[in-house]
């Protein structure tokens, strides 16, 4: 129960702070530069623990959104190939052997697409379509969390991935699935017709809503495994009752590139 109360609190003191910054584009860009900041801290940390090298590393990450948000916005991938190289060239002047230069490359190419590229998806959404479907990419995402939680705790027998993440179940998958589906209905109704701001439309609500739930209970069991892997129980303690920042993005990072995918699909008919 005090992890629970623990957890409300942080959400409560967080998501209104984290709402705000949707405002405008570019409070946005700051927003996902600070969170790529924390969790590919986070994720580097895991492979790299004590070595002072993964600040380079962190500042390259860190650097993707910003580049991507305000300079590269025709192109996203032509950062991503130049903090590449300059990674893969830093680590070549400082890792004396091959082994850890392949683990050094390997952590930092994986902070740098899963954490800081995905996470980035945020705001081609917001540009393309909209400051209200992309709070409502985010916001989903809570709200299946949350219902997925409390039906899986009350509920939960059916174990998805017991070698990776024994607690998700699929009893709470679908909890999680109807709770956004119903969540994202309140969503449209409230902006489309209180703030005559377009969402996406009812047909794509079924379909971003079933995605929201495969995407963000695969991107769950993904961190849990890379914990596993490393041996630690959360990413971080950035989040009081959740953990570190990593631990509460995980579907998230999931989410949000396949999200974009979705509705440049369907683009013309939301």
């Amino acid at each position: 129960m005090d992890d629970l109360r623990t957890r409300v609190i942080t959400a409560l003191i967080v998501a209104p702070f984290v709402v705000l910054c949707f405002v405008s584009y570019k409070s946005l860009v700051g927003l996902v530069a600070a969170i790529v900041l924390i969790a590919g801290f986070e994720l580097l940390s895991m492979e790299l623990k004590n070595r002072d090298t993964k600040y380079f590393y962190l500042l390259l990450v860190t650097l993707y959104p910003i580049l991507a948000g305000f300079f590269f916005q025709e192109d996203p991938s032509l950062p991503l190939v130049l903090l590449f190289i300059a990674g893969v060239s830093f680590s070549l002047l400082v890792d004396r052997d091959p082994v850890l230069t392949h683990r050094s490359v390997f952590v930092f190419l994986l902070t740098l697409f899963y954490v800081s590229y995905f996470l980035s998806f945020f705001l081609p959404i917001y540009r393309v379509f909209g400051m209200a479907n992309s709070l409502l990419v985010l916001s989903a995402v809570w709200a299946y969390d949350s219902f997925a939680y409390f039906v899986g705790m009350k509920f939960g027998k059916t174990r998805i991935s017991p070698h990776y993440s024994p607690g998700k179940s699929l009893e709470g998958l679908f909890g999680g699935l109807c709770g956004v589906l119903l969540y994202s209905l309140i969503y449209k109704a409230i902006f489309q017709y209180l703030f005559r701001t377009t969402v996406i439309g009812y047909k794509t609500i079924l379909l971003f809503s079933a995605l929201v739930a495969v995407m963000d209970t695969f991107g769950d069991v993904f961190e849990s495994a890379l914990k596993r892997y490393y041996g630690v129980k959360d990413s971080g303690k950035a989040l009081p009752g959740h953990g570190g920042m990593l631990d509460r993005i995980d579907g998230l990072l999931f989410v949000t590139p396949t999200s974009y995918i979705l509705f440049k699909f369907l683009e013309g008919v939301m």
